[in-house]
């Protein structure tokens, strides 16, 4: 008992750690891009996400002592430069919102490969058992939906950084990134209230659960669809 309390309380205080940091990355980042002074707090908030993300995926690559040793050098590299970095940090943010975007986007696109099942129909047919015709087609639409919004959102970071000025990508980036999809997600649902059957529709707070329950799996993907969903048509 004292073994599962401990982890229950674990789970909770990572939660509540990730949580916080969503919180405060934006904000800081949006102070620090808009400041009119270097701040140090901005240079150590836009490099260390992407060292220890960079970080994570060469302890998990193969082979690994050869990745260790690239992001060894990379690291290097950035404290060699590191005063270059210091008045440049912005191009970090600038790297990790576009990134994160075209992660996404990858994301929703290899799952609409032919022998993929497109993200937003296994997240249904995890929640449901199966998937009707109509039911295949409109989420491989909801798919290339948040696939092209992904896309259109890197792009249009990239844009703004170049052509209209740091702080004008800044407040984009950092205070209307979140808006802007919380509302597509609005406006989807309201669609899908007109078009999927009643029976067939989720609601907000099932779509949220069910993603929680089987983001690992979504995020995993697979190389071949369900047998249930192979021959609806696309």
């Amino acid at each position: 008992m004292g073994v599962h309390k401990t982890g229950m309380w674990l789970r909770k205080a990572r939660a509540l750690a990730t949580a916080a940091l969503l919180l405060a990355y934006p904000v800081v980042s949006y102070r620090t891009n808009t400041a009119r002074h270097l701040d140090p707090l901005g240079a150590l908030f836009a490099f260390a996400p992407l060292l220890v993300l960079t970080l994570t995926a060469a302890w998990a690559a193969r082979p690994r002592r050869l990745w260790l040793a690239l992001w060894g050098g990379a690291g290097l590299a950035l404290w060699h430069y590191r005063a270059f970095m210091a008045v440049h940090y912005s191009w970090a943010y600038l790297a990790e919102d576009v990134g994160v975007m075209a992660l996404l986007c990858g994301l929703f696109l290899r799952s609409l490969r032919p022998s993929c099942t497109p993200l937003i129909s296994r997240l249904s047919w995890l929640m449901r058992g199966s998937l009707s015709p109509s039911l295949a087609h409109y989420t491989r639409r909801v798919t290339q939906l948040w696939a092209g919004l992904f896309g259109a959102m890197a792009i249009l970071s990239v844009l703004l950084f170049f052509a209209a000025g740091v702080r004008v990508w800044a407040f984009y980036a950092s205070v209307l990134t979140w808006p802007i999809m919380i509302l597509v997600f609005i406006a989807e649902y309201l669609v899908r209230r007109v078009v999927v059957p009643r029976e067939e529709r989720a609601g907000f707070l099932q779509v949220i659960l069910a993603s929680r329950r089987h983001w690992r799996s979504l995020l995993a993907g697979e190389d071949q669809a369900p047998r249930s969903y192979r021959h609806l048509p696309q």
